[in-house]
């Protein structure tokens, strides 16, 4: 009873966590939506020798570091960054898996590792009150603005690497390819066992 008591308490907080993944991402994709019209509007209002606002070019320049940082997490838990199946696609089930979760292992580590250095650089720069962005001096945009997302997208990425080193299901699949060729080697299988 306890045993399933904590299954079921753990099973509640991944999917908890899931959904602020989730939340994350949503969050990134409306920061792009927010680029593109920031982008318009600054790119129509020179066009027509219009004012605008000048915090528009800092704005869409660092979004474009917090989109990564905050969608990178959910994109690791749901397989959907970009990794290489090659070795993994080579070898059986039970090696495969093992492989799987070591890389998942090292690519956890290397995340904290890049969490605890950017969260190092963060504070140096949070401490530092004269520390501003050169490029944008005119703004006085603090300088420890541009780094707070590093140290956040590691951490939870490497949440993420780990959480694939214990689940049932490790990360590799064995299928090589981009998604439209791996749909394409799932259908040729399936027509091979069918055809047996």
């Amino acid at each position: 009873n306890c045993w399933f008591g904590n299954f079921f308490m753990l099973k509640n907080i991944d999917v908890f966590w899931g959904k602020v993944l989730a939340v994350f991402m949503g969050v990134a994709a409306v920061y792009v939506a927010l680029i593109m019209v920031a982008i318009v509007y600054a790119s129509a209002f020179r066009f027509f020798g219009l004012a605008y606002n000048q915090y528009t070019f800092p704005f869409i320049e660092y979004g474009f570091i917090f989109i990564l940082f905050l969608g990178s997490p959910w994109l690791v838990r749901n397989r959907g960054h970009v990794y290489i199946e090659l070795l993994t696609a080579a070898l059986n089930e039970s090696y495969r898996g093992s492989l799987s979760r070591f890389i998942c292992f090292v690519a956890g580590l290397v995340c904290l590792l890049w969490a605890w250095y950017t969260w190092l650089l963060f504070v140096e720069r949070f401490e530092d009150t004269m520390a501003f962005d050169e490029l944008r001096a005119q703004f006085d945009i603090p300088l420890w603005v541009s780094t707070i997302p590093f140290p956040i997208g590691f951490f939870l990425m490497a949440i993420e690497f780990f959480r694939f080193t214990v689940l049932s299901e490790p990360m590799h699949t064995g299928l090589a390819g981009v998604a439209s060729d791996r749909i394409e080697l799932e259908d040729t299988q399936r027509d091979l066992r069918e055809s047996d």
